[in-house]
This record gives structure tokens, sequence and C-alpha cells, in this order.
């Protein structure tokens, strides 16, 4: 063992390996590494939701805008009213038949 030192501390690069402080200044970027609670496999999971939470943050502020818009137009817009009021709540008119046609 004693052997195996003297020879690491001879050669030109790996004589700083067997300084105390390097081997410990080495396992403690190994251990923050791949084993402390921000190690960087939990970083990239972090990163990942993080981007799923922008993408659906994106998301649900363009449906906000849309639905919005939707909102004016029934408060504004007569017509449209209408029209939703056919298509989404099958509403007519006195005189009026509905047909519904389901395709399979």
């Amino acid at each position: 063992m004693k052997d195996l030192i003297s020879n690491i501390k001879k050669h030109p690069y790996l004589k700083y390996l067997a300084n105390k402080y390097v081997i410990t200044l080495l396992v403690f970027a190994v251990w923050v590494t791949f084993f402390g609670s921000n190690n960087l496999l939990s970083q990239r999971q972090l990163r990942q939701q993080l981007h799923e939470h922008r993408a659906e943050r994106a998301y649900y502020r363009t449906e906000i805008e849309r639905n919005r818009q939707n909102i004016f137009l029934l408060e504004n817009d007569l017509e449209h009213l209408e029209r939703i009021a056919r298509e989404q709540f099958l509403m007519k008119r006195d005189n009026e038949d509905i047909f519904i046609f389901i395709e399979q």
C-alpha cells in the first residue's frame, strides 16, 4: 500500500490526487453532483416541470383571452348570441324544427 502511494506521489499528474484536500474536494463534488438533494437528475426534472408549467400558462392565457372575446360578443352582439344558443343549446324559434345528425 505504501509503495502504491509513493508511486502515485512520484507521478507528475497523479501526485496532486494524493493530497487529502483534493480527495475531499473530489468526494464533495461527486456527492453534490450525484447524491445531494439538488443533484443533476432532480435539477433536470425540475427544469422539465418548469417548461411544462410555462406551456400550460401560455395555453391558459390564450384560453382566457378567447373566453373574454366570446363574453364580449355574447354581451354586445345579438346575432352571435342567437348563433351560440342555436348551435350549442339546440334552441329554436317557435316555427322551426331541429334535425340532429349524428355521424358514426
